[in-house]
Formats: C-alpha cells, structure tokens, sequence
C-alpha cells in the first residue's frame, strides 16, 4: 500500500513541476511606445501614435510584437540588450535608412537597463533616440 501512495505523490510532484516550467518559460511582458514620426518595422509602416509592445520570455531573442488598440500591427525578432543604466523614459530608437524612410531599430522603456534591439543598429545610432 506504501507504494501506490508514493508513487502517486512522486506523480503530483512532477506534475507540478512540470506546470512551474511552463509557466517560468511563458513569461510574457508588456510595455509602452510613443512614436512621434512614421517609422517602418519589418515591413510594416506605424504612424505617430500610441502602441503597446508585448514579448514573451527573458531573451536574448524574442518576438516583438506591436500593437494599437488591441490589434498587432506589426511583429519582428529582436534581442533583449543590456544597457549601461536604467533609462529615464520610454523610447524609440530610429535610424534613418538609405531610402529616406525611418526605421525603428530599438525600444527602451522608463526604469529598465535593457532595450529590445530590432537589428544591432541601434547600437551604432546613439542619437537616435526619439
């Protein structure tokens, strides 16, 4: 008898850790985006306006997604990159490309030492913080 309740125990415990990885490994997190001028990502124009920008896990890589009212307007790969200090607010980071047209090349939020990098460029474009 000792044995069927053991291993019903043993069954609970996997089980439950199991359920804690999964939910460690869907850590989803969720920002803000002002974007002053029209800027491209990944293909997709944004106009000026509020978004919101979700990712889910803690990185380097992640999927950027970027939303208006609910509705994703445009989603690209990037790398969550650690920064010297916490910025002082929430930022787009854009670089003008070789057609003319801006793109947002990074996204920094207030209080937080990381940005999410859309391409390496914005490690190249410190005065592109807009």
């Amino acid at each position: 008898m000792r044995f069927p309740l053991f291993s019903r125990f043993l069954l609970l415990a996997m089980g439950g850790l199991l359920a804690m990885g999964a939910y460690a490994a869907g850590v989803s997190h969720k920002g803000n985006l002002h974007i002053s001028d029209p800027v491209e990502v990944n293909g997709k124009q944004l106009s000026a306006g509020d978004y919101t920008v979700t990712w889910d896990g803690e990185g380097p890589d992640v999927t950027l997604h970027i939303a208006r009212e609910r509705k994703e307007i445009a989603a690209a790969p990037a790398k969550v990159v650690s920064l010297s200090e916490k910025s002082s607010d929430d930022a787009a980071v854009v670089m003008n490309n070789p057609s003319g047209k801006r793109d947002l090349t990074g996204v920094r939020f207030a209080g937080k030492a990381f940005e999410l990098d859309l391409n390496g460029a914005s490690q190249m474009a410190g005065d592109g913080v807009k």
